[in-house]
């Protein structure tokens, strides 16, 4: 076997590990703290309640851009939690996909594309994404065709993606400010239109178009924050390396760096490219609290330039940089593998739904958890129930009202609580499960 062979297979084999791997946790319960709290309880409250917004405290996500919730609808009716992790998994090859296509447009060897696929695909935050049922990779995927084609195709098709991004998220706003300075103001307002819809259903339930930006639930104090983006800008190499929430990989820092020489390019192109990385860079930083979640959409424009860049180095420094991505390839596919074996008894069929979330019930703060059945088997699903002191609703079977948006008005059968004392309560306690979820009958 020649040596080019053998490198090609050293990084194409994390890419294909990782895509099994990831499309097995596709089938494995959901354990995201944001997923069971919103992304899959809106719609499933939704298809239960047919309501689309919900006043107070745990859901006020509830009118903030949803066009991936709004898919995930038929998808949990018929898959349950399945078919919203598709999406994301499809999302992040999809992604990789068009990273491809931007590689293959600056005439990129096949060498220099696997590696601009590794660089983005055999990521932990990447990885583990592609088997939830987060936003992130969905949104990745829309900024990154909005991207293909405002460099290289249609910029009404570029609009139309960028738009859609809005839908899934407010904080492609950034994304719409970056892109303008980048290709030119003609492209805001196709994509305002095309998000249009998001803005007039915050409007309407809360007043606020771009509801909750600027709203006194997500307000902190300014000088900290200022402070805090000033610091992180100024060290944001070692910001987005680091894993402070969830890891991408040993490479970012490095491709931050390769990415600022890009500026310097003579291809038009990738300046443009380079600058979208550069600048969707420092907004992520800048966001408070910080997550390497909001670099995720401007990650392929980091990887694409600083990969054409390489290929214009001499062969010493590309050697050096294919040694490095495979390293960081096999060390986040071998965290991954370590990660995965948890799943292992329920694939397997040891464990079923209540039992693996049962065993990781200390990872699941909040979360409600039938362990031994006993909604499921006792509580008719026509009755009229209320939550309290729970936060992540997804798994509880029967539609529901929680204390921060119910009627004080409604009669309700049953409290699903935890950590109350059952004589300060007016109702009788029929059922305490080995989590501490109460239960009790209404009077």
């Amino acid at each position: 076997m020649d040596k080019k062979k053998f490198v090609k297979i050293l990084i194409w084999t994390p890419i294909i590990l990782l895509a099994l791997l990831n499309f097995a946790t596709v089938f494995t319960p959901e354990i995201g703290f944001d997923a069971l709290w919103y992304h899959l309880t809106l719609p499933k409250l939704w298809l239960l309640k047919h309501q689309w917004h919900f006043n107070g405290g745990l859901l006020y996500y509830s009118v903030m851009p949803r066009l991936t919730e709004t898919i995930f609808i038929p998808l949990i009716k018929y898959t349950g939690y399945i078919g919203p992790k598709l999406l994301q998994f499809f999302s992040a090859l999809g992604t990789g996909f068009l990273i491809w296509k931007m590689c293959s447009k600056l005439k990129l060897t096949f060498l220099m594309k696997s590696l601009a696929v590794s660089l983005f695909y055999c990521t932990w935050l990447v990885s583990w994404e592609s088997g939830s049922a987060y936003v992130d990779l969905f949104r990745t995927f829309l900024e990154s065709a909005a991207l293909y084609y405002f460099v290289f195709g249609s910029k009404k098709v570029g609009s139309l993606f960028l738009g859609l991004a809005l839908g899934t998220k407010w904080l492609s706003l950034g994304s719409l400010a970056i892109y303008a300075l980048i290709f030119g103001p003609s492209l805001i307002f196709p994509a305002m239109l095309i998000a249009s819809p998001w803005f007039f259903l915050a409007y309407h339930y809360t007043g606020n178009p771009i509801y909750p930006l600027f709203d006194p639930i997500i307000r902190s104090n300014s000088l900290t924050l200022i402070w805090l983006i000033l610091k992180n800008i100024l060290l944001l190499p070692f910001v987005i390396t680091l894993p402070f929430d969830d890891f991408l990989s040993p490479m970012v820092g490095i491709l931050y760096l390769l990415c600022l020489l890009c500026l310097f390019s003579q291809n038009k192109a990738v300046r443009q490219i380079a600058l979208v990385g550069i600048l969707g860079s420092l907004f992520s930083v800048s966001l408070n609290p910080p997550s390497s979640r909001y670099l995720l959409p401007y990650f392929p424009a980091l990887i694409v330039a600083s990969v054409y860049l390489v290929s214009q180095l001499k062969a010493r420094f590309r050697t050096s940089f294919i040694v490095l991505v495979i390293f960081s390839s096999i060390l986040i596919l071998c965290l991954r593998l370590i990660a995965f074996q948890k799943y292992l008894p329920f694939l397997s069929g040891k464990q079923d739904l209540n039992n693996f979330l049962t065993h990781y019930s200390a990872r699941l703060p909040d979360t409600f958890i039938d362990t031994d059945g006993y909604v499921a088997q006792n509580l008719p699903n026509d009755s009229k129930i209320l939550i309290d002191k729970l936060h992540n609703l997804y798994y509880f079977p029967y539609s529901f009202d929680h204390t921060s948006w119910a009627d004080s008005n409604t009669a309700y059968d049953y409290l699903i609580t935890q950590d109350t004392l059952p004589q300060e309560e007016s109702g009788e306690l029929i059922h305490t499960n080995s989590v501490g979820i109460q239960i009790y009958k209404l009077k």
